[in-house]
């Protein structure tokens, strides 16, 4: 009797205010998808996103997809994305449980990631859920005493009902075990990986530096403008070297603005000014993930500076491309433990300046594609290992 697929159905993510929700399940299709074909054809792939998704996320993953569903027309609808998790907590609550069980029984799915269930004992599928980090447990400053309650009382239940708990680093699950303990026994660790996509080795990077009016030479920081990414130790840097007459030019992309504290946008803007480097410093906001990656393969390194991560999207990229990249030294960065890096003291912008410094008087600008080739060796094999691992967790869940 031949054997039944497993059907997954993966939930989108994110939006403006959360890009890397978008790309983390973004990056899950399409290594799934591009799994070998003895491995792919045991597995059907359906993703449930909303009409407003970006198009060109839809673009990018329908070829990997068995379905592409859309919330407008079968929930009417429920939200899905980080919403549900950070304001609400409907599906804590149970809110949306019948109605989610009847869809995805209704569609024989046998899977569902990342999703709380109601755990009903009729229930036809199995899900795992997905905490990315525990940041409100240490930078608590960052944070209102409503969300971090919130925050708490959703990790919480995840910890109690869910039946399986991904986590993107062993720091995050060394976390929710100490502050959760709940969770004991039921977590897995999946460590994100960018799928590369052929497409961005293509293009021309000094053409889309040239499109942006950007120098030759120039650091990059891809990160959205939140608090603890950290921003505003990179402008003290290169306060610091600008006394030494080292004048090191930053071009940052992601979103301006941190929900958290509206003003941040603005206290950005004034310290470029008071510190007098505005000459060195360019803000693109969000762009185009293509034009993102080019100005990547540009630039002559990375900088990830943030004060928290679960694990950093930025680095993966930064690997994916065989960039250097000068990152803070969180645990979970030395976990990444990217090729060609640099760590520095996370809250010493002299350890900082220091780095930035030497890496401005010897590095090239890119691409270099001799780096690029290795690296997207290596970035096959990870995303295949990627794909197998998600594959296994799904499978042991059922």
């Amino acid at each position: 009797m031949k054997q039944k697929k497993l059907r997954i159905c993966l939930l989108m993510q994110g939006g403006l205010g959360w890009i890397a929700g978008i790309e983390y399940i973004k990056n899950i299709a399409i290594a799934l998808g591009s799994l070998p074909s003895e491995v792919r054809s045991t597995f059907e792939l359906l993703l449930l996103c909303s009409k407003t998704t970006n198009e060109d996320i839809q673009t990018q993953v329908k070829p990997y997809l068995d379905e592409l569903l859309y919330e407008e027309d079968c929930l009417q609808p429920i939200n899905i994305g980080n919403q549900i998790y950070w304001k609400g907590l409907k599906i804590l609550s149970g809110q949306f449980s019948p109605r989610m069980d009847n869809f995805f029984k209704d569609r024989s799915i046998d899977f569902v990631y990342p999703y709380l269930s109601s755990n009903s004992a009729n229930q036809p599928y199995k899900s795992a859920d997905c905490i990315f980090d525990l940041q409100h447990k240490y930078l608590t400053h960052f944070f209102s005493t409503e969300d971090i309650s919130g925050r708490d009382s959703w990790f919480s239940g995840v910890a109690e009902r869910a039946g399986t708990i991904v986590l993107n680093s062993k720091a995050a699950e060394s976390d929710l075990h100490k502050f959760f303990p709940a969770s004991i026994g039921k977590t897995k660790v999946l460590c994100f990986k960018t799928v590369p996509l052929s497409q961005w080795f293509e293009g021309d990077p000094v053409r889309v530096q040239q499109e942006y009016s950007l120098p030759d030479r120039f650091f990059l920081i891809s990160n959205q403008f939140w608090q603890h990414k950290n921003h505003l130790m990179v402008f003290k840097a290169l306060e610091l070297l600008k006394q030494d007459g080292i004048y090191p030019v930053v071009v940052c992309t992601g979103h301006i603005y941190d929900n958290r504290k509206p003003d941040h946008s603005d206290i950005i803007l004034q310290t470029i000014h008071k510190l007098g480097i505005f000459q060195q410093v360019h803000l693109l906001g969000l762009i185009p993930k293509f034009d993102q990656v080019q100005l990547m393969r540009r630039s002559i390194g990375i900088v990830q500076p943030s004060l928290f991560e679960g694990w950093s999207t930025l680095v993966e990229d930064a690997r994916l491309l065989g960039k250097s990249i000068i990152l803070s030294d969180l645990p979970v960065h030395i976990e990444q433990n990217p090729p060609h890096s640099a760590f520095f003291e996370c809250e010493s912008p002299e350890h900082l300046a220091k780095l930035m410094g030497e890496w401005w008087e010897k590095l090239p600008p890119g691409p270099d594609l001799q780096q690029e080739q290795i690296a997207i060796e290596t970035a096959s094999i990870e995303s295949r290992e990627f794909g197998h691992r998600f594959l296994d967790i799904a499978r042991s869940s059922i």
